[in-house]
């Protein structure tokens, strides 16, 4: 049986090889050429070519006069129209951005081909092939706009409908929500590859801004060939060389000279200490010009800061120790290095276009708590430390006719993520204060190693975690993906399949509990008011738990897409696709997809479109679930508090494995929810 799916999956991997494809990076410039009557004129020769590319297309126009050039890397062209008895027309400066077709119409002049036109284009912005809607960060925005922190999805505040909340979900989603979607609904990628952070959401491989060349935001309406979001797809392209050298250095500094205090808060009269230092290099050319392209980066920011916290005055509480400093103000300090590389590698041999690229991103931040009043101890901190490493390859040939070719593109990529939080000094004990949010707001630190918890003033709730051991996490996503195009008269066809594995293997410390408490009161005198969701309680107190995850998902999704050029100035799109996730039980995930783009003028397109679309679940419910997507969940270090959140926790004699759940949510494997 073994033999048997190792040879099935050799099979369909040589097939896929022979499939052809067509890319989520490339883009098309399609039109008619017509004399100076209005007339179709067939067999025009028209050539795209870039050279600081090297990039070169031709095609010959129908008995329709129509023409498309295909899989066209984003950048700046030169578009040539010959036919015979008119003279040459040129076209300067067409300007190409991803996953977008630029319709250029050309009118020829009666003379000799000896003769030339040259026209400046004035390309659109509007792509009347598609009934998506979204936008593009164009180089110029990416290079001019200010960013502070160099982050360039901060860019993504420019897209009409995305909303950037630096307060919720920070770390876990990026807090990206667009068109009221969830944040981690929306879907990453970076060269074609996928770059979700499949447990948590988000994008999950960081890159130096200088690497990035432009990016598009799609946020409705979007093709079959897209999928694993209900929100927006961040399709991603970095920067390539080209014929010519081209290299860039950066030093960016900040710090507290330049920044003002807090004015609506009195008692800080100074601003927070910040020094920040972010340094880059980026460098592109020519290995072997015309044939073979390099670029490269390198980032390392230094951060050092401090961050004020005071809390408000909520009142009068009778309230045991550990509660008593809620107005205290204090500082928290943290120290950031983070390192970043990028390494990219272009060939054209032939019809062949290979790529393979490199990230590298190592950061270690160290935050310093203060502990106490109560404790009379000094301040203890945790270290956290990601790194991150992605690889990827691409292989885009162009077969048959060279007017109207089948387009190839085969996809790899692996992509290795690993967190690791420790505590600097297991021996002391620790209660550290958080800035709060809302109501009466703390978080916890028992004894150091503990990760923090909190108590929520807007419903009275708890929730504790411990890191007496270290937490991490290591991820692992190994993709693949094969797609196809080809033009058939009115229709361009596209087909497909997308692979991505996730293995995920960790410790994640936390007590896996929300108890539920009236007053703050209550929760002194530990009185909660519901057992049953999520509560994990002993007599006396809190019993904690680590998890041992070992998660396991194959995902698989196949689509085709039909867009119909029903008349010149009306588009229909028309696609269908299918998800799979090993870890759901649910199979028929199918999303069929409909669309329309009404050019009415040249400058004015009417857009409509309807489908289903299929995100996918974030695999962190293997934190919560027991055997979702075959995690392997353990119970590591169970342990008992006799006075509350007081004395040294003893081991609770529980057997390795043993479920510490009284009572809580269940979630089906069988969720049909994810479909929105």
């Amino acid at each position: 049986m073994k033999i048997t799916w190792i040879i099935l999956r050799l099979g369909m991997l040589s097939l896929l090889v022979s499939l052809p494809v067509v890319g989520q990076t490339t883009s098309n410039i399609e039109g008619t050429v017509k004399d100076p009557k209005g007339a179709v004129v067939a067999g025009a020769q028209i050539k795209a070519s870039s050279p600081s590319l090297a990039v070169e297309r031709t095609a010959t126009s129908d008995e329709n006069g129509f023409y498309r050039l295909s899989a066209l890397p984003a950048g700046t062209y030169l578009l040539t129209v010959s036919a015979k008895n008119f003279a040459n027309s040129t076209f300067e400066n067409v300007e190409l951005t991803v996953n977008r077709t630029v319709a250029l119409d050309v009118q020829l002049e009666v003379g000799n081909v000896k003769e030339q036109v040259s026209v400046t284009a004035e390309t659109l912005l509007i792509d009347s092939t598609t009934a998506a809607t979204g936008t593009t960060v164009s180089p110029r925005q990416i290079q001019d706009m200010p960013v502070n922190g160099r982050n360039y999805l901060d860019l993504l505040e420019l897209v009409p409908g995305v909303v950037v909340n630096r307060q919720a979900n920070q770390g876990a989603d990026n807090s990206t929500p667009v068109l009221g979607e969830r944040a981690g609904n929306n879907n990453f990628m970076i060269d074609g590859q996928p770059n979700k952070n499949t447990v948590n959401g988000g994008a999950a491989a960081q890159f130096n801004q200088e690497t990035i060349a432009e990016f598009q935001v799609l946020t409705t309406g979007y093709k079959a060939e897209f999928g694993q979001a209900s929100g927006a797809i961040v399709n991603v392209i970095t920067r390539s060389g080209g014929n010519g050298y081209h290299g860039v250095g950066s030093l960016f500094h900040r710090n507290d000279a330049f920044d003002s205090s807090n004015s609506l808060d009195p008692t800080i009269t100074e601003a927070p200490a910040l020094h920040r230092y972010d340094y880059s290099l980026a460098l592109g050319g020519p290995v072997i010009k015309k044939k073979v392209f390099f670029f490269g980066s390198a980032e390392r920011i230094h951060e050092n800061r401090i961050l004020n916290f005071t809390f408000p005055n909520t009142g009068n509480v009778q309230a045991n120790q550990i509660l008593r400093n809620f107005e205290t103000p204090f500082d928290k300090p943290s120290r950031t290095r983070d390192t970043r590389g990028f390494f990219k590698l272009d060939e054209q041999a032939g019809r062949h276009r290979l790529t393979q690229e490199l990230n590298y991103t190592n950061g270690v931040v160290k935050e310093f708590l203060p502990l106490s009043a109560a404790n009379s101890l000094p301040s203890r901190r945790n270290n956290t430390s990601a790194r991150s490493l992605l690889l990827g390859f691409s292989d885009t040939v162009l077969l048959g006719d060279q007017s109207n070719p089948w387009v190839l593109t085969l996809r790899g990529g692996y992509r290795g993520d690993r967190s690791n939080t420790a505590p600097a000094h297991p021996d002391r004990s620790n209660t550290a204060p958080a800035h709060p949010e809302a109501g009466v707001s703390t978080t916890f630190n028992i004894f150091s190693g503990f990760t923090s918890g909190g108590i929520g003033g807007d419903i009275g709730s708890v929730a504790f975690g411990n890191a007496v051991t270290p937490s991490f996490l290591d991820q692992k996503y190994t993709s693949l993906s094969a797609n196809a195009g080809k033009l058939f008269g009115d229709h361009n066809l596209k087909f497909g399949w997308n692979f991505l594995r996730t293995r995920v293997d960790g410790v994640e410390s936390q007590v896996q509990t929300l108890q539920l408490f009236a007053t703050v009161n209550d929760f002194v005198t530990y009185g909660p008011i519901n057992s049953g969701f999520f509560t994990v309680t002993t007599a006396g107190g809190l019993t904690d738990q680590a998890n041992e995850i070992h998660l396991r998902n194959d995902y698989n999704a196949v689509f085709a897409q039909d867009d119909w050029k029903f008349r010149h100035n009306l588009t229909l799109n028309f696609g269908l696709r299918w998800d799979y996730d090993s870890a759901f039980i649910k199979k028929d995930n199918l999303s069929p997809r409909i669309g329309f783009a009404w050019a009415v003028t040249p400058k004015t397109v009417v857009r409509g479109h309807g489908g289903r679309f299929y995100d996918q679940f974030r695999l962190g419910l293997a934190r919560d679930v027991p055997s979702f997507g075959g995690a392997d969940r353990r119970v590591v270090q169970p342990f008992s508090y006799p006075r509350g959140f007081y004395g040294v926790p003893t081991i609770a004699p529980v057997a390795i494995g043993a479920s510490l759940f009284v009572g809580g949510l269940c979630v089906s494997p069988n969720l049909t929810d994810a479909e929105i």
